[in-house]
């Protein structure tokens, strides 16, 4: 196993075994491909464009079982900061910050 990113309380990391990257946070554990990581980081993204000053939680709908989360915009940017440093490590992706 890779640790690609490990600041509480989100930990990512790579399972070489069966390619498969591992998402820990808020007390949920995920493990996806690298083609549905990258869909999650878009997700989040997408996500991130609707905060508003008046923001305090954000809601997350994740596949399995339908499951709905509410977490905090503090571990929601600190989700979104750690999967774009992934995203930036991993795969090369580069981030662009409009104007």
């Amino acid at each position: 196993m890779l640790q690609l990113y490990n600041v509480e309380p989100i930990s990512i990391s790579f399972l070489e075994s069966d390619r498969k990257i591992m998402i820990e946070f808020c007390n949920v554990k995920m493990n996806m491909n690298p083609c549905q990581f990258k869909h999650f980081h878009k997700y989040l993204t997408n996500l991130s464009k609707k905060i508003d000053g008046s923001t305090s939680r954000v809601d997350l709908l994740l596949v399995r079982d339908n499951l709905n989360i509410t977490i905090s915009l503090n571990h929601f940017l600190q989700l979104c900061s750690a999967v774009q440093t992934v995203m930036s490590k991993k795969f090369g992706l580069k981030s662009i910050y409009p104007n």
